[in-house]
């Protein structure tokens, strides 16, 4: 008897500390039950945040993606006219070049070589092209900026007067009743503009006496 008294006592003991077991070390009844602290509102946060509180790379409340789409136009703009700006010093080469071989061509005339009339010709439209692209790209460099010293004013307007004799040796190459003694004119004061041109340039590139020629 004593061995079934044991055995229900201890089975009693078991089914009375089970419920307890299985929901482990939950609260019941009126004690507080644990919560999980709540999440702050991230928004909310940002909106009342100060710009110097934001951590770097986050995005600023209020601006959103239309704001950043605006600001990358407006520095791609910035960047494509920085480029264009400079490009002016690349662009003066090509009317140097075509017109100087132009009026090398053009003696060939004199000493009756005919054959190089055409040439000459294809020349001279590709200077006139050259002097007006690098007139235009002159002025996006400085802008609508007339002030500048006098080595500027004269390389300005000396330039503007390249390219609108540019386009009046092409005039008198496609007029067939034309001389070649006005062609020649056209082309012998050409070459005396790109000089000065050229040496102009590179006192405002390089500074003044930028040769280093004593007599200037």
């Amino acid at each position: 008897m004593k061995l079934a008294h044991i055995f229900m006592l201890i089975c009693a003991a078991f089914l009375s500390a089970s419920p307890a077991l299985a929901h482990g070390d939950e609260v019941h009844g009126d004690a507080p039950s644990a919560q999980v602290p709540a999440q702050p509102d991230k928004m909310a946060g940002k909106e009342g945040m100060h710009s110097s509180q934001i951590a770097p790379g986050e995005p600023v409340p209020g601006e959103g993606s239309a704001g950043s789409n605006a600001s990358e136009r407006e520095s791609d703009n910035a960047g494509l006219f920085a480029f264009l700006t400079k490009l002016h010093p690349a662009t003066v080469h090509f009317p140097v070049a075509l017109f100087l071989m132009a009026a090398l061509a053009e003696l060939f005339m004199l000493r009756g070589k005919d054959t190089v009339e055409p040439a000459i010709s294809v020349l001279i439209y590709g200077g006139a092209a050259g002097g007006i692209l690098a007139a235009t790209f002159g002025w996006i460099h400085t802008g609508l900026w007339f002030g500048g010293d006098t080595v500027m004013q004269i390389h300005r307007w000396n330039g503007m007067l390249i390219a609108i004799l540019g386009l009046a040796l092409v005039l008198i190459v496609r007029r067939t009743s034309a001389t070649r003694t006005s062609l020649r004119a056209g082309l012998f004061l050409m070459t005396l503009l790109i000089l000065v041109q050229g040496f102009l340039g590179g006192e405002l590139a390089h500074g003044q006496n930028h040769l280093g020629l004593s007599w200037l």
